[in-house]
């Protein structure tokens, strides 16, 4: 059984940048790399409070942060949907993987974010989303799934339109990621079970979205020690999972992804 939709809050989109979906399934995209981030921003901290589930429990982890690592994650959330929805339609799951990609529009955060776009004079992103919800929605094959998800992704990159890269804000955005990851997969279990199969999968495309991004902060000489210490801390959330493409979701402690976010947040204090 599924939940009821989620409650949503407005979301306030302050700057642009860019994350990108990793696939690890498809052949079709399995050479897709992640693309670094890009953005500049104040140093400043972020709080780390009790994850609270769903759209309005990620807004809420975004509250407090910085407007562009606040924005940072948010974009990574949206690309966790599409992460999501297509991993739904590959086990089978066609309904609500189309159900979870036409999230963003619903909630209207989208519209808020092609405000931003078109600010920067950027590359939308809004048609490769509905292409690929239109490309689910007509039952297509994987392979076209998969690379309506890879060109959603390059849709993203085109859109990273600010110059400067601030590898703080990136990390501090990662930080923020794995919050929301532990609020979707809180909420996502009822009993010991998962009743709630999108939210289950968005916290584990948000997990993956992480790790790309801790995977190319590596490159970056302000994170060149930070990052590896960060990957190394993100394995622990693997318990939780189990196989994220098993026919029975594996129904964790939610606590696991909180105690690896305040993990990363002191190892993300330490990148200067």
């Amino acid at each position: 059984m599924t939940k009821a939709p989620r409650p949503t809050q407005p979301r306030v989109w302050t700057s642009l940048a860019l994350a990108t979906v990793t696939l690890a399934a498809s052949p079709a995209v399995a050479d897709l790399r992640p693309a670094p981030v890009t953005l500049a921003m104040p140093q400043a901290r972020i709080w780390l409070a009790q994850a609270e589930g769903g759209e309005a429990g990620e807004a809420g982890i975004t509250a407090e942060a910085p407007e562009d690592s606040a924005y940072l994650a948010e974009l990574m959330i949206i690309q966790g949907h599409m992460q999501a929805a297509r991993d739904l339609y590959a086990m089978g799951e066609k309904d609500k993987a189309v159900e979870l990609s036409k999230h963003p529009q619903e909630e209207g955060t989208l519209a808020a974010l092609q405000a931003q776009i078109a600010k920067y004079q950027a590359q939308d992103v809004a048609d490769e989303i509905a292409a690929l919800t239109e490309t689910m929605a007509k039952g297509a094959p994987q392979a076209d799934v998969d690379l309506a998800l890879s060109q959603v992704a390059q849709a993203f990159a085109a859109a990273a339109s600010v110059k400067d890269t601030e590898v703080r804000a990136r990390f501090d955005a990662v930080v923020l990621l794995v919050k929301a990851a532990a609020g979707e997969y809180q909420d996502a279990i009822t009993d010991g079970k998962v009743e709630d199969i999108m939210g289950w999968h968005e916290a584990w495309s948000f997990i993956d979205i992480a790790r790309a991004q801790l995977q190319d902060l590596a490159g970056q000489p302000l994170a060149a020690k930070a990052a590896p210490k960060a990957l190394k801390a993100l394995e622990d959330v693997n318990p939780a999972f189990g196989d994220p493409m098993a026919a029975a979701p594996l129904a964790g402690d939610a606590q696991i992804l909180l105690g690896v976010a305040a993990k990363l947040e002191l190892i993300a204090s330490s990148v200067r």
